[in-house]
């Protein structure tokens, strides 16, 4: 990339400015014998070489910069490009979370009632909670951030996973032993995770990183 502050930049533009000066002291201050042609044929020829070199300077300047204007405003209208999916991103979070949150409740509750008699039950039992989409995870593909990308990743793959796995009803054929002791694997595992792993916790802590990442779009937005 072109930098006016680059010592390079200038030290180059020294070079190609003082090199007529330096060949001309050379030349004639010294009347070399094999110098050809006279001193106005060289002052014209000098004349003509340092304004192609000067005019190249300032065109490789002027393109240069109009390439970095370019790539600065390509790169805002990325950022930009992010706010409808995030946007659309937020509301479905909050939707998981609600729905995990009621979830949690609903099997602390029956937990409660049944911990003598059933300790497992609430985490056997079939919930009724909304399914993820598959088409939310094209909402990520503008993400700019790398962090925020991965740990949206995560929530959509986890709540995908335990959204069908807590809904199974692993009584919905008695007569299947295999399908229920792989359903009941399946639920203690997701619940596991969920719980162990603090995953509501973890799903309003991302929110309040999108929230952040809008606000701070939003505010970059102002600045067009």
């Amino acid at each position: 990339m072109f930098n006016l502050k680059s010592l390079s930049v200038w030290k180059y533009a020294l070079i190609i400015l003082l090199f007529p000066v330096v060949v001309n002291f050379l030349l004639f201050q010294y009347k070399l014998p094999w110098v050809f042609g006279t001193s106005d044929n060289w002052l014209s020829f000098w004349g003509n070489y340092t304004g192609g070199l000067i005019s190249a300077f300032v065109a490789y300047f002027i393109a240069n910069s109009q390439i970095e204007k370019q790539q600065i405003i390509n790169e805002h209208e990325r950022i930009i490009a992010q706010l409808p999916s995030l946007m659309r991103i937020r509301i479905e979070l909050n939707k998981y979370i609600l729905e995990l949150r009621r979830v949690d409740q609903e099997n602390v509750l029956v937990l409660t009632e049944n911990v003598k008699a059933e300790p497992d039950g609430p985490f056997l039992r079939k919930y009724t909670i909304l399914l993820f989409k598959e088409e939310n995870y094209s909402l990520l593909e503008k993400i700019e951030d790398d962090d925020l990308h991965i740990k949206l990743i995560k929530c959509f793959e986890f709540y995908d996973d335990f959204s069908k796995t807590i809904s199974l009803d692993m009584y919905s054929n008695k007569e299947d032993k295999l399908y229920q002791m792989q359903t009941k694997s399946k639920k203690e595992i997701a619940w596991s995770s969920f719980l162990d792993e603090d995953k509501l916790n973890f799903f309003e802590s991302v929110i309040e990183e999108v929230n952040e990442e809008i606000a701070t779009i939003q505010e970059k937005k102002k600045t067009k």
